[in-house]
């Protein structure tokens, strides 16, 4: 999915902000979840709550605890595109975020599960899969191997072909 999500803010409006790998920038209006499901109603009357709102690993939706959480599709085709940065290149650390979690994801495995293994605290891997962390090349060595993958780092020709 190209349309993972990178970081949500609570709004004091009762919106969120999100912001996809893609750089676009969408609103969505929680009150909608309102009338499909009242139990979002905890949200309304707690705003600490509400603005506590975190990223799922990997991307995939935005939660506040285990039984409220909205799925990045849900938003993406919903919300209302509010920002469009058109970056020309993609954000180094939010492209290893995906494709860490990918990984993880592809070898069946938990962050917790790939902590152990690797000894990289998961608290470190979770920051890494979020765009949070700049991993030093050994890092990302002990990451590959704890996945049993080869670590690929290449130099790639600008499509710009500016000097």
């Amino acid at each position: 999915m190209t349309n993972k999500i990178v970081s949500a803010v609570g709004k004091d409006d009762f919106s969120l902000e999100v912001e996809f790998m893609n750089g676009d920038v969408k609103k969505y209006d929680m009150d909608y979840m309102l009338v499909q499901f009242p139990q979002f109603q905890t949200l309304k009357d707690d705003p600490k709550l509400f603005h506590a709102v975190r990223v799922d690993a990997g991307g995939y939706g935005v939660s506040w605890n285990d039984d409220l959480d909205v799925d990045a599709l849900t938003i993406w085709e919903d919300g209302i595109l509010i920002e469009r940065t058109n970056k020309t290149e993609p954000d180094i650390n939010r492209l290893l975020a995906y494709h860490l979690s990918l990984a993880r994801e592809t070898a069946g495995m938990t962050q917790k599960e790939l902590a152990e293994k690797t000894g990289i605290y998961q608290a470190d891997i979770s920051k890494i899969e979020r765009g949070l962390a700049n991993p030093s090349v050994s890092t990302l060595k002990r990451l590959a191997e704890g996945l049993n993958m080869n670590l690929i780092i290449s130099f790639e020709p600008r499509q710009d072909k500016a000097v």
